[in-house]
């Protein structure tokens, strides 16, 4: 799946969960449904995705208008391990992360998550664009 998201941009996003010592595709959102419900949405789609309690990895398709260089995107992998959750969950998702990212092949950042501010599509954009870049909002469309 992640392949496909690289290559051929069919998902958005898609949101990753260990269970059974696996770690598996929780949510995928394609692009076809991302595009209908727009940008903004998706993203706060993603972030919904995210449990209080509980960790996350996550890979998100991220658009900024970077000027006279056009619309880029950029695959960010994001590390989700909330404060609220328990030491152990923590652990796990923090030990398991570098054999996630190893079969992650082409991811450009990676943004590591304690708090819900830093999922804010403000904080990412800062790290992730260059300086003069601007957000790239797309509509729903029907």
């Amino acid at each position: 799946q992640f392949e496909e998201m690289k290559l051929r941009r069919k998902y958005a996003f898609i949101v990753f969960k260990i269970h059974n010592d696996q770690i598996v595709a929780d949510t995928i959102k394609t692009i076809e449904d991302a595009t209908a419900i727009g940008s903004e949405a998706t993203f706060e789609e993603f972030i919904s995705k995210m449990p209080a309690d509980e960790g996350r990895y996550g890979v998100f398709d991220f658009e900024y208008d970077s000027g006279a260089d056009g619309i880029r995107n950029k695959l960010v992998f994001f590390l989700w391990a909330p404060d609220t959750a328990k030491i152990r969950s923590r652990m796990i998702y923090a030990s398991s992360k570098l054999a996630i990212r190893q079969r992650l092949d082409g991811i450009h950042a990676e943004i590591q998550c304690t708090d819900p501010a830093e999922l804010a599509h403000e904080a990412v954009f800062e790290k992730l664009a260059p300086k003069g870049a601007t957000p790239v909002v797309r509509p729903p469309k029907a």
